[in-house]
């Protein structure tokens, strides 16, 4: 009878169990949540007057050293891999041409609809009373503080942000939760993970959105340029703004737009987002199937048994890759997901707990100041 589970994500030379690996990327996301609150209290009472200054303190460390190196060194030698195994597990490998070219004008979408998600959830928390604060920008405009700003800003949250919460945390979440369910929680995920009030709402559905992408292009590039263009745009925003070029930029021009016409505008917007997602999704989803009928039409036939005869067909992980599970064994494969235990997410919940009260925490502290 043959064996119809089938393990995701996972190297046919396991070199740890799969309740060490769910338990040790736990850990590590702990201590990626503990660092984040450790650097806001360091950056809260460092004197630093330059707010563009006190972005720079803040997010160099942050960003390479406890999103980048401190993942790494866990992947490295809690779960033993190799670098080149690393980025794997990080979904860092190549994807189809049309996967990054389509990523441009969904950063752009991306940033439209964030904007007005943004804005709706700014005026509920005022309405509770809370007070919005936001870092300025020096007097003088200079393009040294506007490359500054792109850096910190935009390049190093694209890749850092990126290989740690769409790498090998979702992987891991993946391995153990169906698609929807994994959507949904490493939503919740990137939206506490930013520990701050003003964030959380959007930043939720961004990155259940950013997890679809990586999931669906099978690669963590796209998601990092449409992380880049988000954020990009948000930069020349506020620098156009700030300082009056082209009259304001988009600020400004919404400012003054009567505001049946804005809406009409991020309607729009936002049926362009979707457009162009339907239209990734599908080109991934053709591109397997012709993958499939070449595979089809290169292998054998077992007309007495009426099934595909696939060389190399024990590789089930292949097989379900391929779609071709139903055709080669005459039944559709089921995940082999992992079931983690209460024990096995209580690094988990604990990130929950303190990125959860944390979040709170600045709320009250935007509330009461």
């Amino acid at each position: 009878m043959l064996d119809n589970q089938i393990a995701l994500y996972v190297e046919r030379d396991r070199k740890v169990s799969r309740q060490k690996q769910y338990r040790i990327v736990g850990l590590c996301t702990f201590v990626v949540a503990a660092g984040l609150l450790l650097m806001r209290i360091l950056l809260y009472y460092l004197p630093i007057e330059s707010d563009l200054v006190a972005d720079a303190v803040f997010s160099l460390p942050l960003q390479i050293g406890i999103l980048v190196v401190v993942p790494f060194l866990f992947y490295k030698f809690g779960l033993k891999k190799n670098v080149r195994e690393i980025a794997a597990f990080s979904s860092m490998r190549k994807t189809r041409w049309y996967n990054l070219v389509l990523a441009v004008p969904i950063g752009l979408c991306a940033y439209g609809v964030t904007i007005g998600v943004s804005a709706i959830w700014q005026n509920i928390l005022i309405q509770l009373g809370y007070t919005h604060s936001s870092s300025s920008l020096p007097e003088t405009f200079t393009v040294g503080a506007l490359l500054l700003s792109l850096f910190l800003t935009c390049v190093l949250p694209a890749f850092c942000e990126e290989f740690f919460n769409r790498g090998g945390l979702l992987t891991t979440v993946r391995g153990s939760f169906p698609f929807k369910l994994t959507l949904l929680y490493m939503g919740l995920e990137f939206g506490l993970f930013h520990q701050n009030i003003t964030q959380v709402f959007y930043t939720a559905l961004f990155g259940a959105y950013m997890a679809f992408l990586c999931l669906k292009c099978k690669s963590l590039y796209p998601g990092m340029i449409v992380h880049f263009i988000n954020n990009a745009c948000a930069v020349v925003t506020d620098y156009c703004s700030t300082y009056g070029f082209f009259g304001g930029g988009i600020a400004r021009a919404v400012n003054e737009t009567r505001a049946i016409f804005v809406l009409m505008a991020l309607i729009l917007v936002a049926g362009a987002f979707a457009g162009l997602t339907v239209l990734l999704s599908h080109l991934n989803s053709a591109k397997r199937l012709e993958k499939k009928k070449d595979v089809i039409a290169s292998s054998g036939f077992d007309h007495k048994n009426n099934r595909v005869v696939l060389v190399g067909e024990e590789d089930k992980e292949k097989v379900r890759e391929l779609g071709l599970d139903k055709e080669v064994y005459g039944e559709k494969l089921e995940e082999a997901l992992y079931k983690p235990t209460l024990r096995d997410n209580a690094f988990f919940i604990g990130t929950a707990v303190l990125s959860f009260l944390t979040t709170i925490f600045s709320f009250i502290f935007g509330w009461v100041v």
